[in-house]
């Protein structure tokens, strides 16, 4: 098979214009595991923020077949032990995929328990949460909220009187849980011994919402099921109410306590009393993904711009104080959407992948695109999770009725690379990544993959079109690649370039 592709890269010294931000500190949480992603969001102030770096290229060093699909996770413990859900539901209540598996970071299963019986079998479609006793949490659509030994035993499982669906588990300083039901929207609160401490629902309920917590951990905040979000006591109570149309899944809260999420033509900052500290208004804010925040305090979240074309999805950066800093315009194909939780690593990288099963990508704090691989046809509904050696650990599924994914359980780690690197992954397609940085000096990396052992060259061109570089050019067998390209290794001026494999 022979295919060209090409890219574009800039050769620049670039300065950077560095300003002052509020900083933001680790919450200190006892009850919760002290892992690298204990739960989703990462915390149970859902900032999604890790303190290490992630990769800075798509480099796939393993992936395991999950038949089922993932739907949520994974997450990790203080073992680096992977733990993750099914997601296939079935055509009937006797034909769904109840799994909940425990895999190690090598991807080899460590075990797989099937939580049901014959007669259900409901795929766990919740977050998860580990907390500081190593017993893991999480819903499922069989009507249970389940905990877990680590050895994949059941500690207890409360019936929650309707399904747990598409929600995530909290945790407060005392060591009790909290979720949302299904069907009647009602915030639980369960002691760690598996026992209902009280549930209450306010308004329209809290149907699909996801409470999360203040850095005190005093305060519970929810959304309604279509409006308003709710601040509660820990014994149930209401604290206060802050009205608006639209609400996301939860809440970001910030090491200072401030409230962050949008809806509509808002991206809204609160007080921790409920009163207004700014609003944002510049773009069509994502109603069903969550924000992140850095540690220099950006905000980054999901909006949408109208254009000719049609609507585009953007990942915008926003301020501490409110302001502008920059947009990422997501590949323009429809349908398309990002409805998972963001994360962020610790320079501010956000990972995000295509609830559509378009592509997945790393963008960086400037706004640029670090890479991005294709899914395949494959969704994403749920954060990553980023390890302490910065590798991403990624679950996906296709239909909730399809029964049957490959490769969906994926790893992703740099390998500290010069020259080329073979990873031994076997990809679907040609694919030419986008280098990064770009713009770079003094050396970027160029990512590629080839389906099928070719001839493969990969050479640099000027704007005119005249050959300047030929980095690779042999016989390369199935795999992925990294080639770093260093500046002095070839004596290339400042200019724009284009890459062509």
């Amino acid at each position: 098979m022979y295919r060209i592709i090409y890219r574009v890269l800039i050769i620049i010294l670039v300065s950077t214009n560095i300003y002052t931000q509020t900083k933001q500190e680790p919450i200190p949480w006892p009850t919760l595991s002290n892992s690298a992603w204990p739960m989703i969001g990462h915390d149970p102030q859902f900032t999604g923020r890790s303190p290490y770096k992630g990769p800075q290229t798509p480099t796939i060093v393993w992936t395991a077949n999950l038949p089922h699909g993932i739907f949520s996770g994974p997450v990790l413990d203080i073992y680096q032990n992977l733990y993750f859900g099914s997601y296939y539901q079935g055509y009937n209540r006797q034909t769904g995929a109840d799994h909940f598996y425990s895999y190690t970071t090598d991807g080899l299963l460590n075990w797989d328990v099937i939580l049901g019986s014959d007669e259900l079998r409901r795929p766990p479609q919740t977050g998860i949460l580990i907390d500081s006793s190593n017993t893991i949490y999480f819903g499922s659509l069989d009507g249970y909220f389940y905990a877990l030994n680590m050895e994949g035993t059941v500690k207890w499982k409360y019936q929650t009187e309707s399904m747990v669906e598409l929600v995530m588990p909290n945790i407060d300083l005392a060591g009790n849980l909290f979720i949302v039901t299904g069907l009647t929207g009602e915030l639980l609160s369960i002691h760690p011994d598996g026992t209902l401490n009280w549930k209450v629902s306010y308004g329209d309920g809290f149907i699909q919402k996801s409470p999360v917590f203040s850095p005190d951990g005093k305060t519970i905040y929810v959304f309604g099921k279509l409006s308003d979000l709710y601040a509660i006591n820990l014994d149930g109570s209401l604290k206060w109410k802050f009205s608006f149309l639209g609400a996301a899944k939860a809440p970001l809260i910030d090491s200072n306590g401030y409230i962050y999420f949008g809806s509509g033509y808002n991206f809204y900052c609160l007080y921790p009393d409920g009163s207004v500290k700014w609003t944002f208004s510049d773009f069509i804010m994502g109603s069903y993904s969550m924000p992140t925040i850095d540690k220099n305090g950006n905000i980054y979240a999901i909006g949408f711009e109208i254009r000719q074309q049609g609507v585009v999805g953007l990942l915008i950066s926003i301020s501490y104080d409110g302001n502008f800093n920059w947009k990422y315009s997501f590949d323009f194909i429809q349908p398309d959407d990002y409805w998972q939780p963001l994360i962020c690593d610790s320079e501010g990288t956000v990972y995000i992948g295509s609830t559509f099963g378009h592509y997945y990508y790393a963008i960086s704090n400037n706004g640029e695109l670090k890479w991005k691989f294709p899914l395949n046809g494959y969704q994403v509904d749920n954060t990553g999770a980023i390890g302490e050696d910065g590798t991403l650990y990624i679950g996906v599924h296709k239909s909730s009725l399809w029964d049957g994914a490959e490769k969906n359980l994926i790893a992703i780690r740099d390998t500290g690379t010069v020259g080329v690197e073979k990873e031994d992954i076997t990809p679907l397609d040609f694919s030419l990544m986008q280098n990064y940085p770009n713009p770079f000096n003094p050396s970027t990396t160029i990512s590629y993959q080839i389906p099928s052992n070719s001839f493969v060259t990969l050479k640099v061109y000027d704007v005119l079109g005249n050959e300047v570089a030929i980095l690779v050019n042999e016989w390369q067998e199935v795999g992925s690649y990294n080639y770093e390209l260093r500046i002095r290794n070839y004596e290339l001026p400042s200019g724009v370039y284009f890459y062509q494999l």
